[in-house]
């Protein structure tokens, strides 16, 4: 299992007093890990897998908000001083969970400071990250959103990127698969990208960022 990255401080002898105060379980693919408007009294981390958070309309749509991967930690509703979940978190392939409640979150943060400090620069990283998916919704095309989206995923996968369907890419631009296949295809054919089943090849970078970069 990957290392909790709000842990990197501690000896292993303080990381192992901390986990071992967790329950932890292993969770299957598809699995709701809380919803929205449930109570929030655990702070989650994730230590193998990767979980969705999301949103839905209305009209039953799904918008991702973020992918949590192995080594860091998930819904903090429960420790920012709101009492229910703002959105829904599913795990998208069988992961390995460690929950703490909030109780034993502020015991953890007054043994050891540092681990609330790293705690503290997550959550700021978040907001900005937030901030940024805010602006670009409102502001750019969904050309835009997707060229963005394709070339973040690219960077951290060696420009291929792999194991998404047209779908999942829909639903972090908040768009319909319909629409992200037709962009795909306009982007293929432009010189951009070459596709395939769940991959995307990405071949001009500096194209791709002029789309993103245009609103």
């Amino acid at each position: 299992m990957k290392p909790i990255n709000v842990f990197c401080d501690l000896s292993d002898s303080e990381t192992n007093d901390i986990l071992n105060q967790m329950s932890t379980s292993t969770i299957e693919s598809g699995t709701i890990i809380y919803r929205s408007h449930e109570v929030a009294n655990e702070l989650l981390f994730l230590r193998a897998g990767e979980v969705e958070i999301y949103q839905t309309t209305q009209d039953g749509k799904r918008y991702v908000l973020a992918t949590v991967s192995d080594g860091t930690f998930f819904g903090e509703m429960a420790i920012v001083g709101r009492s229910v979940n703002t959105a829904y978190a599913v795990a998208v392939e069988q992961s390995i969970l460690s929950r703490m409640s909030r109780s034993s979150v502020e015991q953890m943060v007054a043994k050891y400071p540092l681990v609330g400090l790293r705690i503290m620069e997550a959550l700021a990283h978040r907001l900005n990250e937030a901030e940024s998916h805010l602006e670009t919704l409102a502001l750019k095309s969904l050309s835009s959103r997707l060229a963005s989206l394709i070339l973040d995923l690219g960077r951290e996968q060696n420009l291929l990127i792999v194991g998404l369907t047209h779908k999942d890419l829909a639903e972090r631009v908040g768009t319909s698969r319909e629409t992200a296949t037709q962009i795909l295809n306009e982007l293929k054919a432009e010189g951009f990208i070459d596709t395939g089943r769940k991959r995307i090849q990405v071949l001009d970078v500096k194209g791709l960022q002029s789309i993103a970069d245009a609103y």
